[in-house]
């Protein structure tokens, strides 16, 4: 199965996608050992397929057992030692190379196929299906499959020798050997390929996986195959008349493999790394340090995407933009020090993000500017955002010796409208609240309260009470 389809048992990472792409092999075989992902998932999954998918799906396995051992009693040959050596060191590079997975552009892939090659041609045809079944439940076996449902979808994985096997049937000898002709065996590698397309289509009805997404995996797998077989036949070409120890050299293509995965996966590990360092610095630099929600930056990011999707006439939504300004924040500063003025901006900051959509963007513009954006289907409206955050202002408590109040302003825009001019619209709109809202008031707006500290910590007279209405 050279670098086939077959998924690793190694879990990936989602943020890999773009790199390792979906696989064409059935995902069961990627039941991992206990502790790396919930089996409950996949044996929830399994119990809601149809019994005619589960079927299907266990079919490949079932078939290379019943075949493998029927192969090897039919054609049973007392064995020499050095066929029982030569089958037995190649058994174990194909284990090798069956847990030496590698990411490829269409999911996971191990590098069987020279091993292969190397059975085919310098084992007894017999046992070379045993062989490889041998191989593959080992695999899954120390990847921690071990429970007989998914040992069975496991042994599905070796189906596809048994086509080679068929097509060199009729050329071995007393021992079971076989020596053919570069048409028999080109026959050969092509009835392989076919196979393990099939068992892998079969291996996967059980997660339903349509039949055009595995097409790409497949030709994929089927044009590396290939050129490994050329390559596995050239080695054990070499090495005639098939010493134990020369076909050690099969191995060289599964270690160069093995490599490039391992580099392959460090260079992975570091991009991600380094995607996650700029991801998260991007994040701060757009993040209000005192309040924790947007700054200036991430204000103006956020007025960029949602003035993009004003622009798309097939999901008309409209925006609505909130303007609000603390009120009397310096003079609160003034008499109780910047501490208080932090913790009076920090409670407004939590009272917008509790009361405004959870989808809506909270940003600090500026000392006491904030601002609130939202989008909503134009079919519901505007959002009565100036509503919804008074209410909460009045029924926010707090044990900080000023009143949290603030002057808001509204406006919105639907479909091909500039949220930038709301935005002006809306700071209009606060700004008339302030001088509406200052005129009713008068001049009243400051008391101490009984032994409260006066202006940067200094007495202040008894029974005065202080508000910052």
């Amino acid at each position: 199965m050279a670098i086939s389809e077959r998924l690793t048992s190694r879990q990936l990472d989602p943020r890999h996608d773009d790199v390792a792409g979906t696989s064409s092999h059935p995902p069961q075989v990627m039941d991992l050992p206990a502790g790396h992902h919930d089996q409950s998932c996949s044996d929830d999954q399994w119990r809601s397929t149809p019994w005619g998918a589960r079927v299907l799906s266990a079919l490949p396995g079932v078939l290379a057992i019943v075949a493998a051992v029927l192969v090897a009693t039919i054609g049973y040959t007392p064995p020499s030692l050095r066929c029982v050596l030569v089958g037995l060191g190649l058994g174990v590079l194909y284990l090798f190379a069956f847990r030496s997975p590698f990411e490829s552009s269409v999911g996971g892939s191990v590098p069987t196929q020279p091993v292969l090659m190397g059975l085919l041609l310098a084992a007894p045809l017999p046992g070379v299906a045993l062989t490889v079944l041998a191989a593959v439940l080992v695999g899954g076996w120390l990847d921690g499959r071990r429970r007989p449902r998914a040992l069975l979808l496991e042994a599905g994985n070796a189906l596809h020798v048994l086509a080679p096997v068929a097509v060199l049937w009729g050329s071995r000898d007393a021992q079971g050997m076989v020596d053919p002709t570069p048409a028999v065996l080109v026959a050969a590698v092509l009835a392989q390929l076919l196979l393990d397309g099939l068992s892998a289509y079969l291996a996967d009805r059980w997660h339903g996986t349509p039949l055009r997404e595995m097409v790409r995996p497949l030709l994929w797998t089927w044009k590396v195959d290939v050129p490994l077989a050329v390559l596995g036949w050239a080695l054990v070409m070499a090495v005639q008349p098939y010493h134990p120890i020369a076909l050690a050299l099969v191995a060289v293509p599964i270690l160069l493999v093995r490599f490039l995965a391992s580099d392959r996966e460090t260079y992975l590990a570091q991009s991600i790394a380094m995607h996650d360092a700029y991801a998260a610095a991007s994040a701060a630099a757009r993040r209000d340090i005192l309040t924790g929600v947007a700054n200036r930056r991430g204000w103006t990011h956020a007025v960029t995407d949602a003035q993009a999707r004003l622009t798309d006439t097939a999901r008309p939504l409209v925006a609505t933009v909130l303007c609000a300004d603390l009120d009397r924040l310096k003079l609160a500063n003034d008499i109780y020090g910047h501490e208080l003025g932090d913790a009076l901006i920090r409670d407004f900051a939590q009272v917008l993000r509790e009361c405004v959509p959870s989808d809506a963007t909270v940003a600090r513009l500026g000392g006491d500017e904030f601002a609130v954006l939202v989008l909503s289907p134009a079919r519901r409206g505007q959002v009565d955002l100036v509503g919804q955050v008074r209410e909460a202002m009045l029924a926010h408590r707090s044990d900080l010796p000023v009143r949290l109040s603030a002057s808001l302003g509204q406006a919105s825009c639907g479909p091909g409208g500039l949220v930038g001019q709301t935005l002006i619209e809306a700071d209009e709109a606060s700004r008339l609240d302030k001088e509406a809202r200052r005129s009713e008031r008068g001049s009243v707006g400051l008391d101490f309260p009984p032994g409260a500290p006066g202006v940067r910590g200094q007495g202040s007279p008894s029974g005065i009470r202080v508000f910052v209405r």
